[in-house]
């Protein structure tokens, strides 16, 4: 069975990282199939550090919903138009299914093949030797598309009389079949969450995967399971910190490039160990880990800092969504979003621009309000933008500076620092 690995919506360097590496470990220790996915955009810092060290960065996937695609029957077979009706109506005994799909000569789909509808048409002593095409075939009441969700169709798909439907793709081309019997069965693949273990801060879908492991260094507030599950956390500034630490449990070493991306991770999250979410085993693992890369820390950190800031290389709404997150609390649903920017002077100029697309996702998204967090790590500080409810942005104590913004000295952590205070606000 298929396994992903995936951080969170709106990945971040140490989201993306996680998810590479602990593939790279699974792997090793048997786990079969098994990959890495994005759950959205690529950082550009990420995008970096694969290229640095010859990586294929994980693949992009927008959700894990599961797709009429994914319970397609290979074991049913498909009878070409051309097959005569008798070599057919072998197929059809042999499958031991009640009827099969009918194949036309471009692809397209022509109907079922049913004993019940060739009655009347063997009574009449019709020629059996005559191509399928030309047999009086069911037209199926509901004919499926590769791409439809199945918890848009399972209910309808459950009530129809019929055992088993048709797939198409999008030009029309029939694919194969789906048993009724599929929409009861679990999903065909699982997920493993890193850096997160809010589903509405996972990759659209997740709620209908079998969730079998979790590694995260976020508070928990994860959902029942139906099975016990693998849960790593801990009190770290960097998942990739706990991902090391697994390797080293498991007795294993990882190579050269996979120790680059931990580091990159590490020092990402915790803004080269300055952020007060640093603890001794980030700086412990990454210690282990530049002795494997052969490359420092404070390389791979100036390495990412030379890539532009989501404010230089993307539009105010991309800018946004390049690293949120969204939570419920105390009744209320708010967006946290978070920026790095060395020269706070140029979100200075786009204040304006960006104050107006977090009204757009105030709205889109049905959100209280909205935060966004400007950091510079060099100098330690950091400035808030904030949308929405009034009354708790009266209850931060955050001093207000020029343009509407709110001055953050010594403020590096949204996790730690800035949700606490927003948490201390709605109460």
């Amino acid at each position: 069975m298929k396994t992903y690995i995936c951080g969170h919506r709106n990945p971040d360097t140490d989201s993306v990282m996680s998810a590479y590496a602990l593939a790279d470990l699974r792997r090793r220790t048997g786990m079969a199939d098994v990959e890495a996915i994005c759950a959205g955009r690529l950082p550009a810092k990420a995008k970096w550090v694969f290229e640095h060290y010859g990586l294929t960065p994980p693949r992009v996937k927008r959700d894990v919903y599961v797709r009429v695609r994914h319970l397609i029957d290979h074991g049913v077979p498909v009878i070409e138009a051309e097959t005569s009706l008798v070599d057919a109506l072998r197929q059809l005994e042999a499958s031991g299914q009640s009827s099969l799909p009918v194949r036309a000569r471009d692809g397209s789909f022509l109907g079922m093949l049913s004993p019940a509808k060739l009655l009347n048409f063997f009574l009449t002593k019709g020629d059996v030797t005559i191509p399928t095409a030309r047999a009086p075939l069911h037209k199926c009441a509901q004919v499926l598309n590769e791409n439809d969700p199945v918890h848009d169709i399972r209910t309808s798909a459950i009530r129809n009389p019929h055992n088993h439907f048709p797939v198409v793709d999008e030009a029309g081309r029939l694919l194969g079949t789906v048993l009724k019997s599929a929409f009861a069965e679990e999903p065909p693949f699982r997920i493993i969450l890193v850096d997160h273990n809010e589903s509405e801060q996972g990759i659209p879908g997740v709620d209908e995967v079998p969730v079998i492991e979790v590694v995260d260094h976020h508070r928990i507030a994860f959902a029942a399971t139906k099975e016990p599950i693998r849960y790593t956390a801990d009190v770290v500034g960097s998942t990739c910190t706990l991902v090391a630490r697994m390797y080293r449990a498991a007795g294993e070493r990882p190579t050269r490039e996979v120790a680059g991306v931990l580091i990159a991770g590490i020092v990402s999250d915790t803004l080269m160990f300055q952020s007060p979410t640093t603890t001794d085993a980030d700086r412990s693992m990454c210690s282990w880990l530049e002795k494997i890369s052969g490359e420092s820390a404070e390389a791979v950190m100036d390495g990412m800092a030379a890539i532009s800031s989501p404010l230089q290389s993307m539009d105010a709404d991309q800018a946004l969504q390049s690293d949120a997150k969204v939570y419920n609390e105390a009744g209320r649903k708010f967006m946290l979003a978070q920026i790095e920017e060395t020269n706070l002077e140029f979100f200075h100029q786009h204040i304006e621009e960006l104050a107006a697309a977090m009204d757009r996702a105030i709205k889109s998204n049905s959100l209280d309000f909205m935060a966004l967090m400007v950091t510079d790590p060099v100098r330690g500080n950091s400035e808030l933008l904030y949308r929405g409810l009034e009354s708790v942005r009266r209850a931060l104590p955050y001093r207000k500076g020029g343009g509407g913004i709110l001055k953050m000295p010594g403020v590096l952590s949204r996790k730690k620092q800035l949700l606490p205070e927003i948490i201390a606000a709605l109460g």
